[in-house]
């Protein structure tokens, strides 16, 4: 008798402890459960645990919680109460259910820890972490608007240029209408690409936020993403070599996401092959089984043993403090995944090289 007191002791002074009877009406708490709760016994003696409900779990969780310890099996949870201050706390629970001789329980032991600290923390590294992604988009923003500068302000040029032909042209007696006409449909072809870049922009901004799967070519995909940073790449001096096998067959995906991915992989070549005497990029396409294989390589130093390891790690990242967020390649792989995608590192090249595999044909997406 007195080691059951002595374990009974033991438990009192290292966890919450309340029993019920078999309606759940509550017939013990200890010391713990009033400090945590607010509540003195007496007031407590009597209730359901309905009286320190927060809310935070619906129905069906309390449904599959007394399913659980009515058939006589042990229940094990995390479970968010109130205290009577209205102060919210967590506690780690086990319900088990004592049984009597036909088997069917007569009373409930439930045995908690309190883990409010524990999941304050988590809240903290969670909201830490939402900062730190929305901090990656604007800093993958701030990149596009640097590329942007080059995309826009060349053809922008173009049409500046071809303007102040037509005026001249139009200045003089007996103007060549066929020059003028020449000179309008390039200002037209010039205006559309800049509204194909800004579209491509409009669609990056809203991050692809519930965009169906479509049915698009790879040359337009190619196509559009070249758009974004192909002028900067030249602008900076780097070679970009384009090779794709079958460019105008055509894939389900969600077109902006695969933008972020080829856009996140070519900017990290291009980071690679910074300070470089001949740098270049190369992009190429070829068929695999059920779907394409893209590739972006570098002429850069390649990736270490050790670091490629981490590359996919949420928050690394081998730029200076400030540069990187460390989850430019994790959004990456999780865009690939959403899209039923595959994207690695080639670790058989000295070389840095990349691979995404699309497949051809998305789930999504039925066909005739």
């Amino acid at each position: 008798m007195k080691e059951l007191q002595d374990q009974k002791y033991a438990l009192d002074q290292a966890a919450i402890v309340a029993a019920t009877d078999r309606y759940g009406r509550i017939t013990y708490v200890n010391d713990k459960f009033c400090e945590i709760s607010g509540y003195r016994k007496e007031e407590l003696l009597g209730q359901t645990h309905r009286v320190i409900n927060s809310g935070h779990h619906g129905p069906e969780f309390f449904e599959h919680l007394w399913r659980t310890i009515s058939s006589g099996e042990v229940w094990r949870g995390e479970v968010c109460n109130r205290s009577k201050s209205g102060k919210i706390y967590w506690v780690a629970t086990t319900i088990v259910p004592f049984l009597d001789p036909e088997g069917k329980p007569y009373q409930y032991l439930s045995i908690r820890q309190d883990i409010t600290a524990l999941k304050e923390a988590q809240q903290t590294v969670f909201e830490q972490q939402s900062k730190l992604v929305a901090s990656s988009k604007m800093s993958a923003l701030g990149e596009l608007s640097a590329a942007l500068t080059h995309e826009i302000n060349n053809p922008l040029g173009v049409i500046l240029g071809r303007a102040e032909m037509i005026r001249e042209m139009l200045s003089v007696p007996n103007p060549n209408l066929d020059s003028v006409r020449q000179m309008i449909a390039s200002i037209e072809s010039t205006g559309h690409r800049i509204e194909k870049i800004m579209k491509t922009v409009r669609a990056l901004s809203h991050g692809g936020e519930a965009e169906p799967l479509q049915r698009i070519s790879l040359r337009a995909l190619i196509d559009s993403t070249l758009d974004i940073v192909g002028a900067r790449l030249r602008h900076e001096g780097v070679r970009l070599e384009v090779e794709l096998h079958e460019p105008e067959r055509s894939l389900d995906c969600r077109p902006t996401e695969i933008f972020q991915i080829l856009i996140n992989l070519l900017n990290n070549a291009r980071d690679a092959v910074q300070n470089q005497r001949n740098p270049h990029i190369r992009l190429t396409s070829r068929e695999g089984a059920g779907g394409v294989c893209l590739s972006i390589s570098d002429s850069g130093p390649g990736i270490s043993e050790p670091v490629r390891k981490k590359l996919f790690n949420p928050f690394f990242t081998t730029k200076a403090v400030g540069v990187g967020t460390g989850l430019g390649l994790t959004i990456s792989q999780n865009l690939a995944i959403r899209n039923h995608a595959r994207l690695w590192l080639d670790t058989a090249q000295d070389r840095t090289c990349f691979h995404l595999f699309l497949p051809w044909h998305g789930p999504e997406i039925t066909q005739g």
